[in-house]
């Protein structure tokens, strides 16, 4: 038959394009029958072995393609080294990989596809602005560079630079207006910086045209959960697990807002399952999930234990043996791998651990101790020097075998006495937390405790201060200690602030979100706590909180 078609070897690559493999793979070994060594047909054989996954046999029919064409127009010989260039890549022949792509480069340095292959190539060297700069060639030299646009967003997004993976992805929407895929990669990125209003609009965009994927559907439940609409998000992580239903990260964001909405049974039982079936990140963050269910309701043996799979999302990496809770004279550190809030609540238990070894603390919140008399300070020594072992502080609890509720008296002591009608305010905490627009408030919100009489407000807000406010120094842990020492009372969202009130001794009015944190849940970690809820979960929720804050405040008696 191929004594009818005037090129033979061009209609079998036809045949290839067009993904017609078994007819391709007929007439490429027809004319190989015919003349073993023709080059263009080992080469049509190379791209059939590739597409098969054959990536050795692909390389040795690149090889003889070469031997044999070596009088082979440039542009020819061009594709047969890209082909080798890309099979070498599959099996993890870097090097060699880019040698055969430089020279697929030179031959015909007007070809995307060389480029792009390039990159892929430098990338997995180690070279990324080299991997960078030949896919941005790439999509110079494309007609249509959307394909290139995107996986150099895509290298970037890996290497940390969101906001030149965004330009590449904008580029790409403009592009591919109605490629609801596009869409979704920017809707991704977006979310990962924390744009949740945009992201939104983009990912709902997504959906629209098309791109209802798992992935976009559990990105967009996130997106969602961090504005405050968890009725919305619920349904919408319910849809993407229908559509992937064995996939343990939908189903831990899935339990993530069930949990905030209180229906904490069924959560137990998402998160039970990816335990049961799943390995890895999303099992340790169902570990993780599950323990901040325990926790929060006092069962503490199993709690603490799998609260350590923080370790696993976090990369804690020790420098020394981890510290199992033995008894002896030889130091320990004591490190923190979260933040200063965190880090106050854990402090209690830094009595005990200092009865079984000497510490040395390692942690931003070490000079607080100062403040802590039930503490042996001769077991405390320079925070750098020989060691043992270390051990996270939030792992103090799981190595001491601690299994009963902590003890909720006031643990730091700074010698300073309360301010009568004294209030301390705190309204924010760290924007960079995802749910932080759900935890944090708006300063004209605050308007409604302005200028009651008989009090007087200052603000333990890092920051600009109202002018309505007084301004205390908040400058080190040791200072916000001291100031909140001097409050009568203490009103705050669920931040450092509030830890610092309880551990010093000082009432707490704290502002908690719908759902809220584990630790103020059913178990008291602090005394004389009165908790504030919104009635939605929206963030436009906390204005009327507000208001029955401040009438609270005109009845309150010190």
């Amino acid at each position: 038959m191929t004594s009818l078609i005037s090129d033979p070897t061009r209609y079998a690559f036809d045949r290839f394009a067009q993904g017609d493999l078994i007819e391709a793979g007929r007439l490429f070994r027809e004319i190989l029958t015919a003349d073993p060594s023709q080059p263009d047909a080992l080469h049509g054989m190379a791209c059939m072995a590739r597409a098969n996954g054959q990536n050795a046999m692909a390389i040795a029919l690149c090889g003889k393609a070469l031997k044999a064409g070596a009088g082979l127009p440039a542009s020819r010989l061009a594709r047969i080294h890209l082909t080798l260039g890309l099979a070498l890549i599959a099996e993890g022949h870097s090097e060699p990989a880019r040698a055969a792509l430089v020279v697929a480069q030179a031959l015909q340095p007007s070809d995307p596809r060389t480029f792009a292959a390039l990159g892929e190539s430098l990338l997995l060297l180690g070279r990324r602005a080299e991997a960078k700069a030949a896919l941005e060639q790439a999509a110079k030299l494309a007609a249509n560079d959307a394909e290139y646009l995107t996986r150099l967003g895509q290298i970037h997004l890996e290497g940390g630079e969101a906001e030149q993976a965004i330009v590449c992805f904008e580029a790409v929407t403009q592009r591919c207006a109605q490629d609801g895929r596009a869409w979704a990669n920017l809707g991704a990125v977006l979310f990962g910086l924390g744009q949740y209003g945009k992201a939104q609009d983009v990912l709902l965009r997504a959906c629209e045209l098309g791109a209802r994927t798992a992935e976009t559907l559990n990105n967009l439940g996130l997106v969602l959960m961090a504005l405050g609409d968890l009725p919305s998000a619920r349904a919408i992580l319910g849809e993407a697990l229908s559509l992937r239903p064995e996939d343990g990260r939908i189903a831990n964001s899935l339990g993530t807002v069930l949990m905030e909405m209180g229906e904490e049974a069924v959560a137990e039982t998402l998160f039970s399952a990816v335990m049961g079936r799943e390995s890895g990140f999303d099992r340790e963050q169902a570990r993780f999930n599950h323990a901040t269910l325990l926790l929060g309701k006092g069962a503490f043996a199993q709690g603490w234990k799998e609260f350590e799979s923080r370790h696993a999302l976090l990369g804690y990496a020790p420098e020394t043996p981890v510290w199992g809770g033995s008894v002896g004279e030889a130091p320990i550190a004591v490190t923190a791998e979260q933040g200063l809030g965190d880090s106050v609540q854990f402090l209690r238990f830094l009595i005990e651990a200092a009865k079984r070894r000497p510490l040395r603390l390692r942690f931003p919140a070490a000079e607080l101790v100062s403040f802590m008399p039930q503490l042996d300070r001769e077991r405390i020594l320079e925070s750098e020097g020989p060691v043992e072992s270390e051990v996270s502080l939030l792992s103090l609890p799981f190595v001491l075998g601690l299994q009963n509720v902590p003890d909720d008296k006031p643990y730091l002591e700074t010698g300073l006495h309360s301010e009568q009608k004294t209030i301390g305010l705190c309204w924010a905490g760290n924007p960079s937390y995802r749910f932080d627009l759900r935890r944090s408030l708006k300063a004209k919100w605050l308007e409604p405790l302005k200028g009651i009489s008989g009090i007087r407000i200052v603000s333990l807000q890092r920051g600009e201060c109202p002018d309505w406010m007084g301004a205390v120094d908040l400058s080190t842990p040791q200072a916000l200690a001291r100031a909140v020492s001097q409050c009568a009372l203490v009103i705050s969202v669920d931040t450092l602030v509030a830890h610092m009130a309880g551990a010093v001794g000082r009432p707490l009015w704290l502002l908690n979100r719908r759902g809220g944190d584990w630790r103020w849940k059913d178990v008291p970690w602090y005394q004389n706590v009165r908790q504030f809820r919104p009635d939605g979960f929206l963030p436009e929720a906390w204005p009327p909180a507000l208001e029955q804050v401040a009438e609270a405040l005109r009845a309150w008696e010190q």
